[in-house]
């Protein structure tokens, strides 16, 4: 195959969003914006993933209460770059490239205009059971390892020498494969057939960012998008969306226990900002309306503390705060709580 034809075979798998390996990973279309340093981690609702995915974590200021207007809905853009969309999981394509395997290589070169960049990696055509690695660089650094398909960032691309409006170089390299049928994935051959592709996407303010066109007919319930529904998570307490207002600010007090972690749910393009006694511990923005999760460390280690200056105790009443914007349907908010030293 050579670049004509795959980029071809790239063109008509990513006219449909559903035929992108990344959304097979649960994190299609969103994005948290996490205020701590990179121990509070960001991981999909799903129990298990072949591939490995980076998510984007990144530190933010303590944000505004001010609702910004809700952004117009349009159709999703048609145009593709190498296969990638130009408007992806809230970026747009900046810069992109594909190889074909035998090549173990690829990279992109830009000048970026701001430093909230996304890296996106992709692969496609690889034997069925392979699992490939790849090593993500920039200007010959390597910072980022892991699968095949994902996106990677670091909490700030200033400490690895990327500045606005200067040239820098992005680099893909396959590093080996691993055997995806058998036990503890051993390494095997990397396949002589198949592409991979790198692109750079630059983030987009929501506001701004063209939002698709709402699916016909009713949206996938959520019960199917997090672990803990009923009595498979006692004691989990559950922020859900005002069915005649999806915007309108949810509160409620409550007995604190610790927790294991917050999951977050949505069907819709909006953003959630999490609050605990007024201090905000997540920013967290979905693109389109495939019904995903994101899943955030809860204080159970201690860490809120150091990050947020939050030091709750079992048994403490908690002001729990969930501020939504743009939101047309139903999302849930679930604290879930740690099984051990928890109050009577």
């Amino acid at each position: 195959m050579n670049l004509s034809d795959l980029r071809q075979v790239l063109d008509e798998r990513s006219a449909d969003s559903t035929e992108l390996t990344v959304h097979h990973l649960r994190l299609h279309g969103v994005r948290a914006k996490v205020a701590a340093r990179r121990r509070l981690r960001i991981m999909a609702l799903t129990s298990t993933v072949a591939l490995v995915l980076v998510a984007v974590a990144v530190a933010v200021p303590a944000s505004r209460r001010d609702v910004a207007p809700t952004p117009a809905v349009s159709p999703s853009p048609t145009g593709l770059i190498e296969g990638f969309p130009e408007y992806f999981k809230g970026t747009r394509v900046t810069g992109e490239a594909v190889a074909v395997l035998p090549e173990r290589r690829v990279e992109v070169t830009v000048v970026p205009t701001t430093l909230d960049l996304v890296l996106f990696h992709r692969c496609d055509g690889i034997d069925d059971g392979i699992l490939l690695d790849s090593a993500i660089g920039v200007d010959g650094r390597v910072f980022g390892t892991g699968g095949c398909v994902g996106q990677q960032g670091p909490e700030d691309w200033a400490e690895l020498g990327v500045k606005v409006g200067k040239p820098v170089t992005f680099t893909m390299t396959i590093t080996g494969a691993r055997d995806a049928a058998a036990e503890q994935n051993p390494p095997t051959v990397v396949p002589e057939h198949g592409m991979f592709g790198l692109a750079v996407g630059e983030r987009v303010p929501f506001d701004e960012y063209p939002l698709p066109a709402r699916p016909p007919g009713p949206l996938p319930s959520l019960d199917e998008q997090t672990e803990c529904v009923g009595a498979l998570c006692p004691y989990v307490v559950t922020l859900r969306s005002d069915p005649a207002d999806p915007t309108r600010t949810i509160s409620q007090t409550l007995s604190w226990r610790t927790l294991s972690h917050i999951d977050l749910v949505t069907q819709t393009p909006g953003r959630l900002r999490v609050r605990i006694d007024d201090v905000e511990i997540t920013t967290t923005e979905w693109w389109d309306y495939e019904p995903v999760g994101v899943g955030l460390q809860g204080d159970r280690d201690l860490g809120w503390k150091e990050d947020f200056g939050l030091d709750l105790n079992p048994g403490e009443q908690v002001t729990v705060e969930v501020v939504p914007e743009h939101f047309t349907g139903e999302w849930r908010v679930l604290l879930i709580p740690n099984t051990v030293d928890q109050p009577d």
